[in-house]
């Protein structure tokens, strides 16, 4: 009897953003399948001379067409004329479902170094495969648009190799850019409420990039776990977003106390250490929870999770960490 086979992904926790192509839309009916009890001779002898789209693996099914192992097709070339499937069945095959989504599929696909995967319905019936060149060349896409969309260009920027178009370039990096800058302008105007704050301490104004750079960093971190997180379909937003904001804590900690620490050893007053390495725990805190609401929002909305690395999450950072360093800094001067 062939192992369990793994847990289907659709029975995991998916984000909707991942249903953008599904594996319906991928999968193939045209593949070799047998019985367990079949011998390896009889079997061969039927698969000559048939065109399949994919036979990386003969699949077997029982008398109700379900699902129960696969043989890789170079043990099926191997094997003795009168050797039943069943003895040269290969690891328990990865089992998908018509609308789950195509990229976590890969992702699963790649993991587990298979050929193709089995889709199957919810009575654990075959209905199809989708073939690993096929969902690599979907990752392959994905992943080219994501890392174009956390730089905030979108997926459909002009080929800068292809023929060049002043105009929608322009289009395609404007809208985000435009995000960053209305955030900039109210950092500005933050920043300008409080100017009895810095006029009183001069040398806060020195360490605010120290502070918005490490609550940036912290947060492009949690995002880019994050975006890794959703698109294999892991850990409910709870745990995660209690697991993010600890790790926050405590690097806020750490570094908050080396950054007071640095600047009490380098003369500093106790003060301006004191509102610096606060500023800066604070900030990483708050940067995980952000990050991590921001990706999970979009995902939950069925928008890509990494847009979330662009520029809109960078200034939503940088807005939360120039108000929070401000605000401790006029409450303990």
């Amino acid at each position: 009897m062939a192992a369990a086979s793994p847990k289907p992904a659709s029975q995991r926790w998916r984000p909707r953003v991942y249903r953008k192509r599904l594996v319906r839309q991928l999968m193939t009916v045209h593949f070799p399948r047998a019985a367990a009890t079949d011998s390896a001779q009889e079997v061969r002898r039927r698969l000559e001379g048939q065109a399949f789209d994919e036979a990386g693996h003969v699949y077997l099914v029982d008398e109700e067409n379900r699902l129960v192992g696969q043989v890789p097709i170079e043990h099926l070339l191997k094997a003795g004329p009168n050797v039943p499937l069943r003895d040269i069945q290969g690891p328990s095959p990865v089992e998908v479902r018509v609308e789950d989504p195509a990229e976590a599929t890969a992702l699963v696909a790649v993991t587990r170094q298979e050929s193709d995967v089995a889709v199957v319905d919810e009575g654990g019936r075959l209905v199809g495969v989708v073939a690993t060149p096929v969902l690599l060349a979907l990752l392959h896409a994905e992943h080219v648009d994501d890392y174009l969309t956390a730089a905030g260009v979108h997926g459909s920027h002009p080929d800068p190799h292809g023929k060049f178009r002043l105009l929608a370039a322009y289009r395609a990096r404007l809208r985000w850019l435009v995000v960053g800058l209305v955030g900039g302008i109210g950092a500005a105007f933050i920043v300008r409420h409080f100017e009895a704050t810095l006029a009183d301490e001069v040398a806060l104004v020195a360490f605010l990039p120290l502070v918005v750079y490490l609550g940036d960093a912290i947060g492009t971190q949690t995002e880019a776990l994050m975006v890794r997180s959703l698109a294999l379909g892991r850990h409910p937003f709870g745990p995660q977003l209690l697991q993010e904001g600890g790790i926050g804590a405590l690097l806020g900690l750490s570094l908050g106390a080396l950054a007071s620490a640095s600047l009490l050893a380098t003369g500093f007053p106790r003060e301006l250490a004191l509102i610096v390495g606060l500023a800066i725990l604070a900030s990483a805190f708050i940067a995980t929870l952000l990050a991590t609401c921001i990706c999970w929002g979009a995902a939950f909305l069925g928008t890509d999770p990494a847009f979330a690395s662009g520029p809109v999450a960078t200034v939503l950072q940088d807005v939360v960490s120039v108000t929070t360093y401000l605000l401790i800094a006029s409450r303990l001067l």
